[in-house]
């Protein structure tokens, strides 16, 4: 498969991201954001998180596609990266930290309350959340909770889960699921290649709620919503080479906790 070649212009100017993990250099072009990876393989981490997504009953507005690309820096140097398209429009955007900061409070009031347990906040969090924008996003959140505890995602925090806002209506909606990178054990400097998966695994904390993958995850008790076997036939013929990312996808596949998750007819005999 040709991986598509994006050149930076000298006038672009890097847009340093910050995530729980350090910076990563981004830059926009056009119409596409595009990420250079920083500590591993986040472009084969959020490439496959949309082919997980793309075999979910999430509608194709509700979450941010990753394509594979190779950057050529304005030195002229080549590096891996991906890119997305601009989703935002004319609308605002305003994370969920910045949205508490808004209403001169914060989300650590809650996330870091050792009083309350998962539950708990997630129940306060939401509530806060319709009050000051009128969303319900309760199910949305725990649902998007349960992608990340299935892709291992250890940045969910609390820049990055976005809203949008409208000037013109004065009206909230809840941004499409974006920036996966850190997930899938892509971080090689935390999580060394050659060292047994099972043990990696052990090792990623989540986030916002609690460090415990599997208690955030408990959160969701909706309707299962990624058809499992359509996701493996998409990965076995997928002509992208995911390297280590498609083992630790099938490892965490393999494990009955998502039991819930996988559609109705889709489950192993």
């Amino acid at each position: 498969m040709q991986i598509e070649r994006v050149s930076i212009p000298k006038s672009a100017q890097p847009i340093i991201s910050t995530s729980s993990k350090g910076d990563q250099s981004k830059w926009r072009i056009g119409d596409k954001w595009v990420k250079q990876n920083a500590r591993g393989y986040e472009s084969h981490a959020e490439v496959l998180a949309t082919l997980v997504l793309s075999c979910s009953s999430l509608p194709i507005n509700r979450y941010v596609q990753y394509f594979p690309c190779e950057i050529e820096l304005p030195d002229g140097e080549m590096t891996r990266g991906c890119y997305s398209y601009d989703f935002r429009g004319e609308l605002q955007e305003v994370t969920l930290e910045r949205l508490f900061e808004a209403n001169f409070t914060t989300t650590d009031a809650i996330t870091t309350d050792k009083t309350l347990s998962t539950a708990e906040k997630f129940q306060q969090l939401s509530a806060q959340i319709e009050s000051f924008t009128g969303l319900n996003i309760r199910k949305e959140l725990a649902q998007l909770f349960a992608f990340d505890a299935l892709i291992l995602n250890e940045d969910r925090h609390t820049n990055n889960i976005l809203f949008l806002y409208d000037p013109k209506h004065r009206s909230w909606s809840l941004a499409p699921i974006f920036d996966n990178g850190l997930s899938l054990l892509s971080d090689e400097k935390d999580y060394a290649q050659g060292k047994p998966i099972s043990i990696l695994k052990r090792k990623v904390k989540a986030k916002p709620l609690n460090s415990s993958f599997a208690k955030q995850l408990s959160l969701y008790d909706g309707p299962p919503f990624i058809n499992k076997k359509l996701l493996i036939a998409r990965l076995e013929d997928s002509p992208l080479d995911f390297g280590r990312a498609k083992t630790v996808l099938l490892s965490q596949l393999n494990d009955p906790i998502f039991q819930k998750l996988w559609i109705e007819g889709d489950n192993d005999d």
